[in-house]
């Protein structure tokens, strides 16, 4: 009985168990949380991550400048308070152009 087993053992040591062993490693490298499917689904968040943070950095490189302007300059102080605010100077006239409503229009 041990000389019809010997060969089953050295079958499964010789030939299953490497054949098994490169099955789990090859899960382990390209299926695994740590695999290279995750390090490239990794790589492409970063990058768009870094291209949110590139417009970020500019939308806020640009408040700052305008932030600096209104601290120091008086042009552009004077014109967001005629924009936002309707700031009038004595001696100016205001005049307000409305557009009348599509169906209303006589």
């Amino acid at each position: 009985m041990s000389d019809k087993l010997m060969p089953h053992l050295r079958l499964l040591l010789w030939v299953v168990l490497p054949v098994l062993l490169s099955l789990v490693l090859q899960y382990r490298i390209w299926l695994d949380d740590s695999g290279v499917v995750a390090s490239r689904q990794l790589q492409q968040r970063i990058a768009l991550l870094r291209e949110d943070n590139e417009v970020q950095q500019s939308e806020n490189d640009a408040l700052l400048a305008e932030v600096e302007d209104l601290r120091h300059g008086q042009a552009l102080l004077e014109e967001k308070a005629r924009e936002d605010l309707g700031l009038v100077r004595d001696g100016e006239t205001f005049i307000l152009f409305v557009d009348p409503a599509d169906g209303k229009q006589k």
